[in-house]
């Protein structure tokens, strides 16, 4: 009994429980208390837009001090006054403006006003075809007689309905000016930081949000139609020559709204929030179903609430009970994912140690059994396993297997040279010699102590020659290293085929294998006897007897 009051999962319901009781009788309070009153919703409302306008301000302000920035130290970086330095110069615009996120384009002028270069953000460079006089232009005319940088009033025209503002700097060589650096911000183009921050703040908000210049026309807004109309009036008198505030309850032609404002530091830009009264006190209007639609939610929770712990506590029995099902019929790979209660985490951590722990005993007796344990090969009993699958897969299908019995010439010599470790390394070496030698589906076996065997399906008897002269070379090329010198060596091979077998329907006594492995091994002492390191295919004499 006191593990049960002790158990984490009995404090955890007991703490749901409490809460549900909490939020039974807290929620109608709360809500009444906070959402009902409008002083409280107003409160609430002004003080968010406040925050957005002083945030999208400062923002804002610092896009158009880092742009000024950037002016300066390009314009200090180009020279114009021959064609060499005005090439150079087209260079680095070309690559500073395809890579800016604020500036969508830009030109050069001389020190008269007429331009010289002009580029536009993707495209670079656009060729002059005649000449520009843009000397009555005042970001133009201002760097030229005061020699500092200038931020422009957002220029709307014709031509162009895309709010554009430019920063302008003089450009000067051994103290001379030569010309003026002017650069666009359009402040409508996608690609534009001004337009991603404004354009995503927006779309989070209820609200209107204006830019506006010192004149009340908006340079900004979600509704493209909406840029360079003029400000409700209203507003505009209640914003002009003051730097940030809210206004409550201020009549426009669209009813009554609340505004919060603030003003750019580096420009005569103001920031607007427009919110209507409607959209603020939504809520409230609301609140007459809280009560009731609380006591309906509150009853929700606790259907769901008591269906998550039945859940919680039985899941993860269920789990167990199916996956030790599972252990029992065999299947060692079975695992809980489980990430649920820690008390339940516990005990199903430990099944799947359990689980996994068996698995990798049985994988090395697995290994064990059907593993050489020096050279990794597949051992003598897994190989003759393999053997009748695979003749009774070829003689079902007729087709042609073939394999290599490979023994390495005069091993005794190695070991008593070099010593039974060297020998045991160079039985590693032809391990994986014959692993590389060989496609995947083939099956390369150690078959007795010196000896190898290559199972090769699908391989007629004349690609298992290949296959063996191919081997043979290779180890005849050998040369390994040891303490006492290099070691060298090489092979016999005996090879065997199914289409030796004078039956096509194939053989089919339960000692077939036998036999094949037999006509292998009686081609390798014929390679033995006709002197080593040599590939022979078996061919019967008369009076040979195989069993």
């Amino acid at each position: 009994m006191n593990f049960i009051y002790q158990s984490k999962l009995f404090k955890q319901l007991v703490g749901v429980i409490g809460l549900l009781v909490i939020i039974a009788t807290g929620i109608p309070g709360a809500f009444a208390f906070f959402y009902i009153t409008p002083n409280r919703v107003e409160i609430r409302y002004h003080q968010v837009m406040i925050n957005d306008v002083d945030f999208l301000a400062a923002r804002l302000d610092w896009f158009l001090s880092k742009s000024l920035s950037d002016v300066v130290y390009l314009s200090n970086q180009i020279e114009l006054s021959d064609p060499v330095q005005l090439k150079e110069a087209k260079k680095i615009l070309d690559i500073f403006l395809k890579s800016s996120a604020i500036f969508t384009g830009g030109f050069t002028a001389d020190q008269k006003g007429i331009m010289q270069l002009f580029f536009s953000s993707p495209l670079g460079e656009i060729e002059l075809t005649q000449k520009n006089d843009v000397s009555n232009r005042k970001y133009i005319q201002y760097p030229l007689k005061t020699k500092q940088s200038y931020l422009s009033d957002v220029i709307i025209t014709d031509d162009n309905s895309s709010p554009v503002v430019f920063v302008s700097n003089v450009v000067t060589e051994s103290d001379q000016t030569t010309g003026v650096l002017a650069l666009s911000i359009n402040l409508w183009n996608e690609n534009n930081v001004f337009h991603s921050l404004v354009h995503g703040f927006q779309a989070k908000k209820q609200g209107n949000i204006y830019i506006v210049d010192g004149r009340g026309i908006i340079v900004y807004h979600m509704d493209k139609n909406m840029v360079g109309k003029t400000l409700d009036p209203a507003i505009l008198s209640q914003i002009t020559n003051k730097n940030e505030g809210l206004i409550d309850n201020l009549s426009t032609v669209t009813g009554q709204v609340a505004v919060a404002f603030a003003r750019l530091k580096s420009t005569n830009w103001v920031v607007v929030y427009e919110m209507s009264h409607d959209t603020i006190y939504a809520m409230s209007k609301a609140s007459r179903f809280m009560s009731l639609g609380t006591m309906v939610i509150v009853l929700v929770l606790g259907l769901i609430a008591s269906a998550i712990f039945a859940k919680i506590i039985l899941r993860p029995l269920a789990e167990i009970t199916l996956a030790t099902e599972q252990v029992t019929a065999g299947n060692l790979k079975q695992q809980i994912n489980y990430k649920g209660h820690s008390d339940f985490r516990r005990v199903i951590n430990n099944f799947n140690i359990m689980t996994n722990n068996l698995r990798i005993q049985y994988d090395e007796l697995q290994k064990l059994s059907l593993q050489d344990y020096l050279t990794g090969l597949a051992n003598r009993r897994y190989v003759e396993q393999q053997l009748k699958l695979e003749l009774e897969r070829a003689c079902r299908i007729g087709h042609a297997s073939t394999i290599l019995i490979l023994d390495i010439d005069n091993f005794k010599e190695i070991n008593d040279k070099f010593g039974h470790l060297e020998g045991d390394k160079a039985l590693k070496v032809l391990a994986s010699e014959l692993k590389d030698a060989v496609r995947e589906v083939d099956l390369p076996a150690r078959f007795g102590g010196e000896e190898f065997l290559l199972l090769l399906p699908e391989t007629t008897l004349e690609q298992g020659k290949i296959v063996a002269e191919k081997i043979r070379n290779r180890i005849s090329q050998l040369n390994i290293a040891s303490r006492k010198g290099n070691i060298t060596f090489t092979v016999s091979i005996g090879i065997s085929s199914t289409e030796q077998d004078e039956d096509s329907s194939c053989v089919t006594t339960a000692n077939a294998s036998d036999e094949f492995l037999k006509r292998a091994d009686k081609a390798l002492y014929q390679a033995k006897s006709k002197g080593k390191n040599r590939v022979e295919v078996y061919k019967p004499s008369k009076g040979d007897i195989l069993f």
